[in-house]
């Protein structure tokens, strides 16, 4: 059955009976769909709990090429069988209502558009819309009050003159703006478990006294009077005894290591950290000293690393060792800029009023490069700042010229121990390395934990984003502070999601692909093909209503 492309503009005038959408059932890219096609499905319209929303535009993401290629490896799979449950791929995305259910209709109307943050926590647990629930490689998504309400709500209300394409791009942006924001604990946990290990005594436990569990180790007396009011607490004489013991098997969500400690013991003590949790070194002594440590537990776990020369404890936790953000007319390094992801980290770090003065983006293919240069050299001019695009290759020479003594702030946007290794070298002794690129668990990475203490070094990983990240994006696109077309390389119409997947994967495009599900046979295509001449931006609303409303035109006619 052939259906008319729907301009965005069209007035909503019911829902379809049928559902086109390319679901997952494990196999390489070209096998997306069935058969290497999408499928048509009937579409009931929305129960009294639901809604049902079109899909104006979604973006493809690395995560959507990962997931294709881990298939049933990927662990949230694990316990799903993909050929006898197929999943929608899909979470960056821009929607208006169609159909909304009885028990929605004070809040949902047809024609409402809405942006989604698809990490959301259904009974305490993480699911993503667009990975282990229904996502937008589709024309139509239904939404329930997992989305609607639950823990979050997860969609908001967004203005009808942006571009969907932007909207979909909320999202990417988003997670890059969440690993600038605080985005792990800078303070113990309130009535969490606690490890201290002191291995010489003169620390000043200069904090308010614990309240939950506590593990003493090697402990002298200032310690113990600090501890002495909680209502559990642990003593072992030694490190080795403490590891024989069943506390020595725990997980903790504050270590707290106070005097010298070797590099062995402290990566050992850091796989002690449960998720979310803080390792504080105070005079810990290991310098540059590599420590070996779980870089995916830094990314995904969100664990914190703070420290101070000592003898004073609190002195870790003061703002000044507790920054997140790219460090004010500072030297930026982002490893692995020429993909989406690094280039909204290259594009974040020249729009940042007070950001670096400097920005050095490295890519590993030539017309990566190429687009880095053409697409954000006007604005590094723009703003003042310095853009230097290079090689892979010439990182330690352009770093040795301009930052000898290392670069300010490191973005790793590569999913490599080496690359983070190389970032940790090239990092300032007082810099901070920022992990973006997931990758699996259990790979042993290289770190100068020890810097963390001894000059506030800082190290931090994140991953995903919240509502409010995707609405801090939204009004900087709203005030006019940051435009996102620049990172839109390419559009597509449903039909083409394959070519767009493979074109991905392939490195073939530097930027995002805009996939519109009202269209059906639009080829992957440059934006640059599209686009009309002296539009102030890469990609317009003016740009993409032409778009849509000349398809539906067009398939009228036909």
């Amino acid at each position: 059955m052939r259906r008319t492309a729907l301009s965005q503009n069209a007035v909503l005038s019911g829902l379809p009976a049928l559902n086109r959408s390319w679901p997952f059932a494990g196999g390489a890219i070209r096998d997306i769909g069935m058969g290497g096609r999408y499928v048509d499905e009937p579409q009931a319209p929305a129960g009294p709990d639901e809604v049902v929303a079109r899909i104006d535009a979604v973006c493809i993401c690395s995560s959507d090429i990962k997931i294709i290629r881990m298939g049933k490896a990927h662990p949230l799979f694990a316990d799903r069988d993909l050929a006898d449950s197929p999943a929608v791929l899909g979470h960056e995305m821009a929607l208006t209502i169609v159909d909304a259910g009885a028990n929605w209709r004070d809040r949902f109307r047809p024609g409402d558009r809405l942006g989604l943050q698809p990490a959301i926590m259904v009974e305490g647990r993480r699911r993503t819309v667009g990975m282990d629930l229904p996502g937008a490689f589709a024309e139509f998504i239904r939404l329930d009050a997992r989305v609607l309400a639950g823990e979050g709500p997860y969609v908001f209300p967004v203005p009808a003159d942006i571009s969907a394409a932007t909207i979909a791009m909320l999202e990417p942006y988003a997670c890059v703006e969440a690993a600038y924001r605080p985005n792990c604990r800078t303070g113990l946990k309130p009535g969490g478990r606690l490890l201290v290990v002191e291995t010489v005594p003169g620390t000043r436990f200069d904090l308010p006294a614990p309240d939950g569990e506590i593990v003493l180790v090697g402990a002298g007396g200032a310690a113990h009077a600090w501890v002495g009011g909680a209502a559990t607490v642990v003593c072992h004489a030694s490190l080795e005894a403490f590891a024989a013991s069943e506390a020595g098997q725990a997980s903790y969500d504050d270590i707290i290591l106070a005097g010298p400690i070797d590099a062995e013991a402290t990566a050992r003590l850091a796989g002690c950290l449960a998720k979310g949790g803080l390792m504080v070194l105070v005079g810990a002594g290991l310098g540059r000293e590599s420590v070996i440590l779980d870089a995916a537990r830094i990314h995904y776990h969100e664990l914190s690393f703070l420290g101070a020369p000592g003898p004073s404890l609190s002195e870790a936790f003061v703002p000044a060792r507790t920054r997140f953000e790219l460090r004010a007319g500072g030297t930026a390094l982002v490893l692995g800029a020429g993909g989406a992801m690094g280039r909204i980290h290259t594009h974040r770090a020249l729009e940042l009023k007070d950001g670096p003065a400097t920005i050095i983006a490295t890519s590993r293919k030539g017309a990566r490069l190429k687009a880095l240069e053409d697409d954000f050299a006007p604005l590094a001019r723009q703003h003042g700042k310095t853009l230097v695009v290079i090689e892979d290759g010439e990182v330690e020479a352009c770093v040795a010229r301009l930052a000898p003594e290392g670069c300010d702030d490191v973005v790793v946007v590569a999913p490599e121990v080496a690359v983070i290794e190389r970032g940790a070298r090239l990092m300032r002794p007082d810099g901070m390395l920022v992990l973006f690129a997931g990758m699996p668990f259990g790979q042993p990475c290289a770190l100068p934990l020890g810097l963390v203490s001894s000059v506030n070094a800082r190290i931090t990983g994140s991953t995903g984003c919240t509502v409010a990240d995707q609405l801090a994006v939204l009004d900087r696109v709203v005030e006019g502070s940051l435009e996102l077309s620049g990172n839109l390389e390419a559009v597509a119409g449903l039909g083409a999601l394959p070519d767009a997947l493979e074109a991905v994967n392939a490195g073939k495009v530097s930027g995002k692909i805009a996939i519109y599900p009202a269209l059906l046979d639009l080829p992957v295509t440059p934006v640059s093909d599209l686009r009309q001449e002296g539009q102030p931006v890469r990609w317009s609303l003016g740009d993409e209503r032409r778009l849509l409303n000349g398809a539906a035109s067009h398939a009228l006619r036909g």
